[in-house]
């Protein structure tokens, strides 16, 4: 057992584990009320969810993530028929026929899916170097990768969650070196889908975020709710905040959806300014650790899977955050290790136990 863990990487565990410590502790705050009791179960459920991570942390790490690379299309088939399943036979939540439930257990294929997605891009992407860089016509096979769960996932009426997918894939692809002439055609392409997207592919209350992030003191007891409500815990917090289970603007009920999109003003009301700046240095130092295991890799995969893995967290760090602080529109997305969600932290954890493999085995070759 020793010689397993010699070379673990503490920090990148230590890192996660605080993390995910102060998200427990704070959802605990956001599903607690002044004077009420029988509020406690879902932090008992993701406080569950997080040990069974945990457990699948150290076995993915434990196991040599070459493996993945020969398992990368048949994990990819797999999950992409769960998303098939799910659009057709799934829990409908807040408009997404996302979930998918099996007794009292439900889980959400589509976080899944983005690290099923990063697994088979990084086989793809570290099979076909191309010095030169990509083309157009080089891209259309990882394109077609990323299309497939992209277009699953709009079926289930999740444009938050599909955007990362697109995401991750164009992070992918710049690594990996594109031609400049080709970024030129993709910004314009991109730019023309984007105003088709708007126009036809957004529902009215999708459309109605957009424009509640350009003027949300307009419906302030309609659309702009969420995010006055958001910024005003935020602001409330001042330098130090109000302290533990002392929030009232989330006590109140004042804040919706506190337990998962607007967990951070949950926290920023409470810990203030410094507890922020301390939780995004956290952040921060989990990010740059898995660039520097990306850094020191000596295979194409690892270096890809840990590409992959950066810009998955990074894209929902700052998309989650973004929105809840009016900086870009509201999209639903989680906070990853902070927010409430068994599929979301369990898909992360599994990502860590990937990255501490990719680490381990760099003194093996």
């Amino acid at each position: 057992m020793e010689h397993k863990f010699e070379k673990f990487n503490w920090p990148l565990f230590a890192v996660t584990i605080s993390i995910a410590a102060i998200g427990l502790f704070n959802l605990y705050s956001a599903v607690y009320y002044w004077g009420e009791k029988g509020q406690s179960s879902l932090f008992w459920s993701q406080l569950i969810w997080m040990f069974t991570g945990i457990i699948l942390m150290f076995a993915a790490s434990f196991t040599d993530y070459r493996i993945f690379h020969r398992l990368a299309f048949h994990i990819y088939i797999v999950i992409n028929i769960l998303l098939v399943i799910s659009i057709f036979f799934g829990k409908v939540v807040r408009g997404t026929s996302g979930w998918i439930q099996i007794g009292g257990l439900s889980f959400q294929p589509t976080e899944f899916a983005k690290l099923s997605m990063i697994i088979v891009l990084a086989k793809f992407f570290s099979d076909h170097p191309i010095p030169d860089g990509f083309g157009l016509k080089d891209m259309i096979r990882p394109a077609l990768l990323m299309f497939i769960p992209f277009v699953l996932v709009v079926l289930q009426g999740d444009m938050g969650s599909s955007l990362f997918f697109v995401l991750i894939f164009i992070s992918l692809i710049l690594f990996a070196k594109v031609r400049t002439g080709t970024i030129i055609v993709l910004l314009i392409v991109g730019l023309s889908m984007g105003g088709i997207i708007y126009k036809f592919g957004l529902k009215e209350y999708q459309r109605s975020r957009i424009l509640t992030f350009v003027h949300p003191e307009q419906d302030i007891r309609g659309s702009g709710y969420h995010l006055m409500q958001s910024k005003i815990a935020v602001g409330s917090g001042k330098l130090f905040g109000k302290g533990y289970l002392k929030g009232n603007i989330n006590k109140l009920r004042y804040l919706p959806e506190r337990h998962t999109d607007f967990i951070f003003p949950v926290f920023a009301e409470e810990w203030g300014f410094a507890g922020s700046l301390f939780l995004l240095g956290l952040y921060a130092a989990f990010l740059l650790m898995i660039v520097e295991i990306a850094s020191k890799c000596r295979d194409r995969f690892g270096i890809f899977l840990s590409v992959g893995m950066v810009s998955m967290i990074f894209w929902q760090i700052v998309i989650n955050l973004g929105g809840v602080l009016g900086l870009i529109p509201l999209t639903g997305v989680t906070l990853p290790l902070m927010s409430y969600g068994g599929s979301s932290i369990i898909t992360v954890l599994i990502g860590v136990g990937l990255l501490e493999s990719i680490s381990r085995r760099r003194f093996m070759f």
